[in-house]
């Protein structure tokens, strides 16, 4: 399978990097993903330990990594991108079932954290669920938990306070480091969207613009992930600002602004801020379509590629073309050549290599390793790109 991965990942050559694709051939990739992951879905830790690296460890140590919860974020992000994919599946019955027993196993329940952004993740496939079911289930355990958390707000700092119990500061209570502005923000939005009250629009807003105050680098236009890196450098000596934690955020405003009120005077913040890290990301896109695990690092600090952070910039990027925020002249060329170099990182078994493993800044990637928030970004990235080159979007919600 490493030999496979390897081959497959050379295929997609600098001078075809642009060519468009036909919306077959990206919806039967998409798929194949898709069906990879639910295939070998139980045995996700394996997967988790796939690179030889990591597989050597494992067979010294005679263990593997523990298997994901089915509520954790690194889920969450996987079951966002298997609810957008759904929207163009020939068979999208498949994968809504996979969903709803997800949920129906778990009561519809939010994870542990009560107040951990990371921990609400799951919410926006179970609002997305209920949109369509209106099955009171679906929906009532994550607007209690929005209800008990507006009764009990935070409203300490947002500085990062490491790891270490206990805190001294709000910064894992409130939205204090930029990967939470995907977790927990669209839920928010939908919740206001669904319900009709303001509240959770108004809560989401208050509290979105506090970590955007601190994290936003307004010259370089991209997300510090937390504010322990001010400080941290590239060996070319720019800024770090880490790529999956930016395509946290950016994947995550492309997620909520469709459920943002179109007359709501907020609205134009984020539709802006949207914008603006579209033209820093086509700044910064390498010549092989992908984006350095640090943005602003290079190939020379980066060698080797990452597909997390470029499935969700792919995402977003093709998402704004499709709603009219980008102008398709200037970035379908991009989006082609993102997505031409993640389609030549997936196995011919479906598997999406190259993903960073768990971390909170840039690190190692290997072709034959994968991690389920990966994959759920490259099924959202297929799905709008789908729609970019001319495929009919069958199962539109509105």
């Amino acid at each position: 399978m490493i030999l496979a991965a390897m081959i497959l990942c050379g295929m997609t050559s600098y001078a075809s990097a642009e060519q468009k694709p036909s919306p077959e051939s990206v919806k039967a990739i998409t798929q194949k993903v898709a069906d990879w992951q639910i295939k070998t879905f139980d045995q996700h830790a394996q997967h988790r330990a796939l690179s030889s690296k990591h597989k050597e460890q494992a067979e010294k140590t005679g263990k593997l990594p523990k298997p994901y919860h089915d509520l954790l974020w690194h889920m969450g992000a996987l079951y966002a991108g298997m609810d957008q994919w759904r929207t163009i599946a020939d068979q999208p019955d498949k994968y809504t079932a996979f969903l709803k027993g997800i949920g129906d196993r778990n009561d519809w329940k939010l994870h542990k954290r009560p107040y951990h952004a990371d921990d609400h993740t799951v919410g926006q496939f179970y609002l997305s669920l209920y949109q369509e079911t209106k099955n009171a289930a679906m929906l009532s355990p994550t607007q209690d938990h929005f209800d008990w958390i507006l009764a009990n707000r935070k409203t300490g700092s947002l500085d990062w306070c490491g790891y270490k119990k206990p805190y001294t500061t709000d910064c894992h209570d409130r939205w204090g480091w930029c990967d939470a502005l995907f977790m927990a923000p669209p839920v928010w939005a939908r919740l206001a969207k669904i319900t009709g009250e303001q509240k959770y629009l108004t809560f989401m807003d208050e509290e979105y613009h506090a970590t955007y105050d601190l994290l936003w680098d307004k010259g370089d236009r991209f997300f510090w992930r937390d504010s322990s890196f001010f400080p941290k450098r590239e060996t070319n000596g720019k800024k770090l600002y880490w790529a999956r934690g930016n395509g946290w955020v950016f994947g995550g405003l492309a997620l909520m602004i469709p459920d943002l009120p179109k007359d709501w005077k907020g609205r134009p913040f984020y539709i802006e801020l949207f914008q603006q890290m579209a033209e820093s990301l086509k700044a910064c896109q390498r010549e092989d379509g992908t984006w350095s695990m640090g943005l602003l690092g290079g190939t020379e600090g980066y060698p080797i590629k990452e597909t997390s952070g470029t499935s969700f910039f792919t995402f977003g990027l093709a998402w704004g073309v499709n709603n009219g925020l980008l102008d398709r002249q200037v970035y379908e060329p991009i989006v082609l050549k993102g997505w031409n170099a993640l389609t030549g990182c997936v196995t011919q078994d479906g598997l999406l290599g190259y993903v960073q493993p768990v971390g909170a800044a840039p690190g190692d990637s290997y072709p034959d390793k994968t991690e389920v928030y990966g994959i759920g970004a490259f099924l959202a990235a297929g799905t709008e790109v789908y729609k970019l080159v001319g495929g009919e979007n069958v199962h539109r919600r509105d």
